[in-house]
């Protein structure tokens, strides 16, 4: 069965020369040079994410049976600059992915790349990015570049103006501060290429990005707009494990629903190329068929049974269809069409 895959990530080459000799270097932070290596070493990724490496990642597709792509910016992306900087080449990027889905609409669609750090700009970039380009929505990546999460009210304009257009938002993780790098992930037992991939993809970043969007539903903003509309790769970042015990123990009075109702109602779930049954498995106990998506994590992963993950988890064939392609259809307005 064709499907639609909706975190997978693409990098302009001469941003990334400009995002890293722009971006403030942080002698205590995780090290992302080490952390990318390590990334090549385990996944046997070489670079594959560039736009330009196009052929590669359509033979990826057709190799594995996806349809369409829904395009995001990958690592150093330039909404961690700030200021001007950060808002021309999120601008840029978009321009190019705008341009990119426009010669091939059936087999791709986009996510804009936003400069939260410019909140008022960015809220400005995301209506230009869905009515003038027809991305698909956004994703963000990460904290601000002053450390705050996106619950700070000074962001909320991004979220007024997603709800407005009626169109998601991907919270994806980042590397995480330095502070934290340096409490939690450190240790005299072990080398930094084993902090830096247990800060980054082997643990840490999916449990700050799990607290990202826990924080979001504590501030009361789906409450204020309840029909937004978020999305959470890796089977939910850590959370479902605790919706029956956040229910259960976290005093959130404030709040017109149960913790885990605003999960079940605004969040969508992608696997993000972990496919494995006993989290599917609690993914469809939780949220259900209709709010599970279908993601690789392209190119950064890379799963061989991507085609055929869907057969081995006792579907329906209408329940396949659903997470295969048609959920993806529905939340993005995708024609079906075209597609």
């Amino acid at each position: 069965m064709e499907t639609i895959t909706v975190e997978e990530h693409f990098i302009l080459t001469d941003v990334q020369e400009k995002v890293s000799a722009l971006a403030s270097k942080d002698p205590k932070g995780v090290p992302l040079k080490t952390m990318l290596s390590a990334l090549e070493e385990k996944t046997g990724f070489h670079g594959e994410d560039d736009l330009d490496q196009h052929k590669t990642r359509m033979k990826f597709m057709n190799d594995h049976n996806v349809r369409m792509q829904i395009l995001s910016y990958g690592n150093q992306a330039p909404s961690l600059l700030t200021g001007d900087d950060s808002i021309q080449l999120c601008q840029l990027c978009n321009d190019v992915l705008g341009e990119y889905v426009d010669l091939r609409p059936t087999r791709f669609q986009g996510f804009a790349v936003l400069p939260i750090n410019e909140p008022n700009a960015a809220a400005q970039e995301l209506r230009r990015s869905v009515n003038e380009l027809g991305l698909k929505g956004a994703l963000i990546a990460g904290r601000g570049a002053d450390g705050t999460f996106l619950d700070h009210p000074k962001y909320e304009v991004i979220f007024e103006t997603a709800a407005e257009l009626e169109v998601p938002i991907y919270i994806h993780p980042a590397p995480i501060k330095s502070d934290v790098y340096q409490s939690y992930y450190q240790s005299p037992s072990y080398d930094e290429v084993t902090a830096s991939t247990f800060a980054c993809f082997g643990y840490g970043w999916h449990t700050e990005t799990g607290i990202h969007a826990i924080r979001l539903v504590l501030s009361g903003l789906l409450d204020r707009y309840p029909n937004l509309q978020f999305i959470l790769g890796h089977w939910g970042e850590f959370v479902p494990f605790f919706l029956e015990r956040m229910d259960q123990t976290l005093l959130a009075n404030h709040l017109a629903r149960p913790v885990s109702a605003y999960f079940k109602e605004n969040f969508y779930v992608t696997p993000s190329g972990m496919l494995t049954k006993p989290q599917f498995d609690m993914i469809r106990h939780y949220f259900g068929i209709d709010r599970i998506l279908y993601a690789a994590d392209y190119p950064y992963v890379k799963p061989e049974d991507l085609s055929t993950f869907l057969d081995t988890l006792n579907l329906t064939p209408t329940q396949q269809a659903k997470i295969a392609y048609q959920n993806a259809e529905q939340l993005f307005n995708i024609d079906t069409q075209q597609g």
